[in-house]
């Protein structure tokens, strides 16, 4: 037996401190496992026991509480009915039933609402909805008294009317969903579930129960309804204490979500779209993972009759989970479902589970310890032997072992310490014979150990034979090879990185009899590449065989780093370190190659300008400025491939070149990713900064010759999507090269126009609303081109500023409203005149302007009361103290200050009170579409109640109609102006509204 086991590796080298110990550890071992795997079973059947009965007695109270809520809907339209009949009460007039509707709305505070429709098409419902915890009660009905209109009259908690607002619409009873289900069914009928939209409560679930109503003979008279709000069914489930993590629903067999414990509605809300959530969509990671399971698992629960009690697994977790049909009305086919994951009852039984562990395991220990000591109680002499004996191997012969207690180990100590004093005799003697050598061979180390080069000798074999230190220090000892070819593992390449042959080397060159001098070797040490200048000779015998090789070498990684850095500075950009210009054309040259060849692949080229970066270096700084460049070269890098190349171009200007694309659209894919990613604030100096760019894309690249023309088309694209409104991409066209030189004209010729005068002025009145009286006008700038006719501001603004033309036009704009104020002020004498607007650019509003305009007052003698200037809300993005500062100042000399199209800029509430401004002007855009108490109308009417709390006139834009007019009336805006007043017009025409005193508009 012995024998075999000694065949066994296992049993060759264990250490006697572990053959002591090992088998009592097992076996302590085996005990702990038993015991934990007890614990854990009874823990487990207890914990199924307990779930099994908690899970049936909460589907119960669930079942009861939503049959309930339920059944009080059948037990209203009941006693509608019965009431009807037996008071005979004539439901052509749908209002004969408010004060029944009434008193179920005060008694069953579930229903949210009940309504009849007659066989005529009137309609009558009554409502309670809450807001803010307060209850409001509504009624609301459409017959023949209210002439075709839909009345809705709001009460108080008497019941008497409060409000009542009228809506022009037309409502048939008979066409309602309601309506039509309770005559097709002939009975009581459930509607289906719909979503319920409030203003008040949000977006809910409700579901209907009709029944129609008929006379003595059978007749049809008409159908009551009960409105069910479904989302008590949310609250009832979310107030249930069953599970910490887990989670109870109800939904239909085809999944829809009727009501959940995790306090979200079931509802998917997609911008005015809202539909029903279905449970394998929710947001709740459980309920989504339990109802994807059960729809698999009952087939859309068609294998569901009777309840269910299932132990899945779910997201790596064992979970119970109980379905039970909801047998409320056998036209309801509900489910209630409950799951929630093991763990959440398994707390205390691991609890207990662990203490009986830890006292296993403290046994455990205790039984270790005692082993382990008896067991150090007999290896540690022999250790102390062991330690002796690898000291002597070691050179260390002055080794005694101390006499141990036991026999047999003291016998063992004596026989060591005689063989101890025998080997230091020894040894002594050849120490002596040995001192005399080192000293000879020590003085030739000493001159080579001082020399500042590595030198390095190998025998006629190969094998290195000395190594001085400064070699020692460029190549570690542990690293040079010992063998005949001494460098055939190491990493030495070529500047290629490519390894180099073993004959190339210069030690096998040497060892072949020749001298070689080398600087173009490269080896890898400690992961580190450094570049060598190697030196090797060979040192000859008497019959001219090589004996030794000499090799001197040094570090010249340095100076090789050097020329690198070089090369790199003159082809990459010294600020983001992208390629530069010189780089790129050199891509683009090879790409344009490669393209000619015939099966190349595809490339594309992207040419992108920041949009607005000017206003950031002149808001910010230069510095901030150069950091934005940085960190948009690192967005650009991480959005496109390894292989790919992002360039600095110039100023704000990058280029992406995209090579071996599949499709063009791969292309365009890129270009979608920049400006998803630049939506994001990019923080600077702790500062949020939205940056946007316009690209320029060309992707039919085989058709040129030079890099030149790809990046000028691409240039001439990039303007393009500047012109398009910015922050977009647009693909290149052979058209656009036209369009691009038409721009550059127009900018000539809007220079030259200036000073031609084929720029003018027209005036478009603002009048008082609710007088129509004429308060001011807004300066509007006209161009008259020589030979194209009228140009539209909308083309030539833009170019406008672009150019940075915009400034000169608006010093222009602002002289030429001055001398005309100055010329009404001499003509009309003794009648006020009206205010004239001016507007001004981000660029206009500088340190230098309040001095400009007091200048300008003084020289036309205008009076400042006169004059209103309007900014837009964009220039309050950067330098906000700067700016208000500046305001300050032009409040200061008396003229007024309005801000422009206010609510379509990125202007901070935060900032508005401090801005010493007199009017906001609401922007036509917001004018144009509000509608009917829709989006833009809630919009409208924030911002003038944010002016009134402001204590300033808001002004509306673009009013063109007469419904537009009086909306605005009703929401108190003081001022407007629109083609309903008037389309600009001239200052002639101002004039002579001024001389006929006809100054009430339209």
């Amino acid at each position: 037996m012995l024998s075999r086991l000694n065949q066994i590796r296992l049993f060759d080298r264990i250490p006697l401190q572990l053959f002591l110990t090992l088998p009592f550890l097992i076996e302590m071992f085996i005990i702990v496992g038993v015991v934990g795997w007890v614990s854990i079973r009874n823990g487990q059947r207890a914990v199924n026991q307990a779930t099994s009965k908690l899970r049936q007695e909460t589907t119960a109270r669930i079942n009861s509480n939503v049959s309930e809520l339920l059944t009080i809907s059948e037990k209203i339209n009941q006693l509608t009915v019965r009431t009807i009949q037996q008071e005979a009460l004539d439901i052509s007039d749908v209002r004969i039933l408010e004060e029944v509707y009434w008193r179920y709305l005060n008694t069953f505070q579930t229903v949210k609402g009940v309504g009849v429709g007659n066989r005529t098409g009137d309609i009558m419902g009554m409502f309670q909805r809450v807001d803010a915890g307060q209850i409001s009660y509504f009624l609301e009905y459409a017959n023949a008294e209210t002439a075709g209109n839909y009345v809705s009259h709001r009460l108080d908690d008497a019941g008497e009317i409060v409000d009542a607002v009228v809506v022009e619409r037309q409502i048939d009873a008979r066409d309602r969903p309601w309506y039509i289900a309770a005559v097709e069914a002939n009975g009581p009928v459930w509607t289906e579930v719909y979503t319920s939209v409030s203003e008040v409560e949000g977006h809910t679930l409700a579901i209907n129960l009709s029944q129609p109503v008929k006379d003595a003979a059978g007749e049809l008279q008409g159908v009551v309804s009960v409105i069910v709000d479904l989302g008590q069914i949310s609250q009832f489930l979310e107030s249930i204490e069953f599970s910490p993590s887990g989670q109870i629903y109800i939904l239909e067999a085809d999944g829809d979500l009727i009501g959940s414990s995790d306090g979200r509605n079931p509802v998917r809300v997609e911008g005015e779209s809202v539909q029903r959530l279905s449970a394998s969509d929710s947001q709740d990671p459980l309920i989504r993972a339990s109802a994807q399971y059960l729809q698999k698992a009952t087939d859309h629960f068609t294998q569901i009759d009777q309840s269910r009690q299932l132990d899945i697994d779910l997201q790596g977790e064992r979970h119970f989970l109980q379905v039970t049909p909801l047998r409320t009305s056998s036209q309801l086919n509900w489910f209630i479902v409950i799951v929630a994951p093991e763990s959440d009852f398994l707390a205390e039984i691991n609890a207990q589970r662990r203490l009986t562990l830890m006292f296993c395991l403290m046994a455990f220990l205790v039984s270790a310890g005692l082993s382990y000591l008896t067991s150090q109680w007999v290896v540690s002499p022999l250790n102390r032997l062991n330690q002796a004996v690898r000291a002597i191997a070691q050179g260390d012969l002055h080794q005694t072992v101390q006499a141990e207690h036991i026999d047999e180990l003291h016998d063992l100590a004596d026989s060591f310490n005689q063989m101890a004093w025998q080997l230091q005799m020894l040894f002594g003697q050849l120490r002596a014979l040995n001192q005399e050598l080192t000293r000879s061979e020590s003085r030739l180390k000493e001159f080579l150990e001082a020399v500042p080069i590595g030198v390095a000798v190998h025998d006629a074999a190969g094998r290195l034979q000395y190594i001085n230190r400064a070699g020692r220090s460029l190549l570690p000892s542990q690293r040079l090879p010992s063998s005949a070819h001494p460098y055939s593992q190491e990493p030495i390449t070529a500047l290629s990185q490519s390894v180099a042959s073993f004959a190339d080397l210069p030690i096998l060159q040497t060892l072949a009899g020749a001298t070689v001098r080398t600087d173009d070797v490269d080896v890898v040490v400690d992961g580190r590449l450094i570049n060598l200048d190697i030196v090797a000779t060979p040192i000859l015998d008497e019959q001219g065989s090589v004996t030794f090789v000499i090799t001197a070498f040094q570090d010249i990684t340095a100076r090789k780093r050097a020329e690198r850095q070089l090369i790199h500075n003159a082809l990459h950009d010294t600020l983001t370190g992208l390629p530069n210009r010189e780089l790129l054309n050199q891509r683009l040259e090879h790409a344009l190659h490669l393209a000619q060849q015939p099966g190349a692949d595809q490339f594309a080229l992207l040419f992108l300008d920041l949009d607005r970066f000017k206003v950031v270096n002149d808001s910010l700084g230069h510095l901030v400025g150069d950091q934005l460049l940085v960190k948009i070269a690192g967005v650009l890098t991480a959005v496109v491939r390894p292989e790919d190349m992002v360039a600095r171009f110039g100023g704000d200007e990058y280029v992406v070149l995209l090579e071996a694309i599949a499709d063009p659209q791969a292309a365009i894919a890129v270009a979608e990713r920049i400006l998803q990613t630049l939506e994001t604030p990019l923080v600077l100096n702790d500062r949020a900064v939205v940056i946007t760019t316009s690209i320029g894309i060309i992707l039919d690249t085989k058709s040129y010759q030079s890099p030149s023309d790809l990046l000028r088309d691409a240039d001439i694209a990039m303007y393009e999507a500047k012109a398009n409104g910015k922050s977009r991409y647009e693909i290149f066209t052979p058209g656009m090269r036209s369009t691009a030189a038409q721009r550059l004209h127009l900018e000539n010729d809007l220079r030259h126009g200036l000073e031609r005068g084929e720029l003018r002025l027209v005036y478009q009145p603002i009048v008082a609303l609710d007088t129509g009286t004429l308060m001011g006008c807004e300066a509007l700038m006209r161009w008259r081109h020589s030979s194209l006719g009228e140009i539209s501001p909308a083309d030539f603004i833009p170019i406008a500023e672009e150019s940075g033309l915009i400034t000169t036009l608006s010093t222009w704009m602002l002289r030429s409203v001055c001398v005309q104020l100055a010329e009404w002020e001499a003509r009309f004498p003794e009648q006020a005149l009206p205010k004239i607007s001016v507007n001004l650019s981000a660029k206009d509003i500088h340190e230098a302007l309040p001095a400009a305009l007091a200048d300008l007052l003084a020289t036309t003698g205008v009076s400042p009361a006169l004059l209103t200037l309007e900014i837009t809300e964009s220039v309050l993005i950067y330098r906000v103290p700067e700016t208000i500062a500046v305001l300050e100042a032009l409040k200061q000399l008396g003229v007024s200050l309005s801000i422009d199209d206010f609510g379509t800029g990125y202007s901070s509430l935060n900032y508005l009170y401090r801005l010493p401004v007199d009017y906001l002007k609401v922007d036509q855009s917001f004018i144009q579409r509000m509608g009917q108490r829709g989006r833009n109308y809630r919009i409208i009417e924030t911002i003038i109640t944010l002016s009134d709390q402001l204590q300033l006139a808001a002004i509306a834009e673009g009013i063109e109609t007469a419904e537009q007019l009086l909306v605005l009336r009703t929401l108190g805006c003081e001022l407007g102006q629109g083609y309903y007043f008037s389309r600009p017009v001239s200052a002639e025409q101002v004039a002579a509204l001024l001389t006929s005193g006809r100054l009430i508009l339209p």
